[in-house]
């Protein structure tokens, strides 16, 4: 059965959805259907009935840029992937503001942890929008043991204390699906270029630089020396490329991901944003 019939059999069966007319009704069930053959298989059917029901909010708060996206089947969303050091986010975070787009970030850990039930405020640490930080707490506490999560251990939590990486990466999924279904997004790291990869009207950024640059750049933030910026990029390089693999089998090195791959030593953010924005009318607005 297609994970998204469910779904559509709500959507018909809605009398508020009804006055907005079979074009509308019609092109959200094809926009479902899309995306049943596109997501992850991991991905079960009750997670396209709360899509409906998001879509369905969104309808009734009366977007009119939503609705029309909708009609339209662009659905605007950027994912942008960055090595660490190449000023990536720094690019997100002006295509963002160019488009008038929300930049998703630590929001999208919040959401997986809250999907997990673990409590938002035992994960505030990835809630600051903060360029080292929250990458680095991201790969050490996920990445280092890909076998399962022991929030218990972590987090002195008792209950559900073991939180297997099959959950996680479910939790993690389902929550840059929702935040690309919630529309005009800049979604940053977090594998959302490969749980992406096919979605409709998406375009895929990677933000790059010469090892040697970025070493620079990250022992400035840091504030350590370029030996010691060096060695931590390295680890953190393996572990980022360990962590595409193991969610979706995917090598973040290669371009196969991406439209466009940025090389911030040889651009400026600013000129690296503008190329970006083009690339979005080509990709996403035609």
């Amino acid at each position: 059965m297609n994970r998204a019939t469910e779904a559509v059999d709500i959507l018909y069966e809605d009398e508020e959805l009804a006055v907005y007319g079979n074009r509308l009704l019609s092109a959200i069930e094809n926009f479902l259907y899309q995306l049943d053959e596109v997501l992850p298989p991991f991905i079960d059917s009750d997670f396209f009935i709360e899509l409906i029901d998001k879509i369905r909010n969104r309808l009734l708060d009366g977007d009119k840029n939503f609705e029309k996206r909708l009609l339209e089947g662009k659905m605007g969303v950027v994912t942008v992937t960055y090595e660490l050091g190449s000023l990536g986010l720094d690019v997100a975070k002006a295509i963002g503001e160019k488009l008038g787009y929300r930049v998703i970030f630590s929001e999208i850990l919040s959401e997986a942890a809250q999907r997990l039930n673990v409590p938002e405020w035992k994960v505030e640490e990835f809630n600051e929008f903060e360029y080292v930080s929250s990458k680095l707490s991201l790969f050490d506490l996920f990445q280092l043991d890909r076998s399962f999560i022991d929030f218990g251990a972590i987090l002195g939590e008792k209950g559900k204390e073991r939180i297997t990486f099959e959950e996680f990466r479910e939790a993690l999924a389902k929550s840059i699906v929702a935040f690309a279904v919630s529309n005009n997004v800049v979604i940053v790291g977090h594998a959302a270029a490969c749980i992406l990869k096919e979605y409709p009207n998406c375009l895929h950024i990677k933000v790059e630089a010469p090892f040697e640059d970025r070493a620079k750049v990250y022992a400035e933030k840091v504030g350590i020396s370029i030996d010691e910026a060096e060695k931590q990029l390295k680890k953190i390089d393996e572990k980022e490329k360990a962590f595409y693999k193991d969610i979706c089998d995917a090598d973040v090195s290669k371009i196969e991901l991406f439209h466009l791959k940025l090389n911030t030593s040889k651009l400026t953010v600013e000129k690296a944003t503008e190329i970006a924005l083009k690339a979005f009318e080509l990709v996403v607005e035609e």
